[in-house]
């Protein structure tokens, strides 16, 4: 919904992103690239926190791709190797049913494997491009699913959906949802029904992945005491800010700050 907050093995990990094309901004968040440092090292978790966006992930294994798309909807832990090359792309909320088709729901909190879906009408194209990925440096490799995608914008109709422009205005954090919705021209129910199925989540989720993702950064980029922070993204007080940040983030804020500050003075 913001600005991209890179993993805390971002070295280590040799991780690059970079933002794609004008074009696509409306759908996509970045486009990165992970591994192929060469090193034997020992694999890193890393803590992916929910924002509506959607991950595809393609790892160019030696002996074939692994393609994977994960939408998550609560935190997820995941182990990464610095060792495999891996390319992706960061979906913001809604794109990957406006530039592929695809419902959210279906690829929910965990990564799926497409060996079943390569066929179909969304992702035409995605397999040829893989099998060039391997003959390709990370940047390369970026902007050749870069390419695909601006393929895609263009026969894809529903680009035209409305959706990312209500997503955007819920993530503002300025209205609630039921007062947006007639700002917007759109009914309650409309926009309920909308988000579930072309998102994948309801409005209040979004809200609460928003106010999370802005409490992260100002933990990050500002030393304002938990009190204030809480108030600045909406929570009623520091004890809610608790509550629900540990309950999406899985730790509370002053350990989420303390870990990421200790993080990046040791880099």
């Amino acid at each position: 919904m913001t600005d991209l907050i890179l993993p805390s093995n971002a070295n280590y990990l040799n991780f690059w992103h970079r933002l794609p094309d004008q074009r696509l901004a409306p759908w996509v968040q970045c486009l990165w690239s992970m591994g192929g440092s060469g090193d034997v090292a020992e694999p890193r978790t890393e803590k992916f926190y929910p924002d509506a966006g959607a991950s595809l992930s393609i790892k160019l294994d030696s002996s074939h791709p692994i393609i994977t798309l994960c939408f998550n909807r609560r935190t997820l832990i995941e182990t990464l190797d610095a060792h495999t090359p891996c390319l992706g792309i960061r979906f913001k909320a809604a794109g990957v049913h406006c530039l592929l088709g695809l419902l959210p729901e279906a690829f929910a909190d965990k990564p799926q494997r497409l060996d079943n879906e390569l066929e179909t009408p969304g992702l035409q194209g995605l397999m040829h491009v893989v099998e060039h990925l391997y003959h390709l440096d990370a940047q390369q490799g970026l902007r050749l699913l870069e390419t695909w995608l601006l393929h895609r914008l263009k026969s894809q109709p529903l680009v035209n959906s409305r959706t990312p422009t209500i997503v955007q205005a819920i993530g503002k954090l300025q209205l609630p949802p039921q007062e947006l919705g007639a700002t917007l021209g759109v009914t309650r129910r409309t926009q309920e029904r909308k988000l579930k199925r072309e998102v994948g989540v309801t409005p209040g989720q979004l809200v609460a992945y928003a106010r999370l993702d802005r409490a992260r950064h100002r933990l990050l980029e500002t030393a304002l005491p938990l009190a204030e922070i809480a108030l600045q993204c909406g929570y009623y007080d520091q004890a809610h800010f608790t509550h629900a940040f540990q309950s999406l983030a899985y730790e509370t804020p002053a350990a989420y700050r303390k870990r990421k500050l200790s993080q990046i003075y040791k880099a």
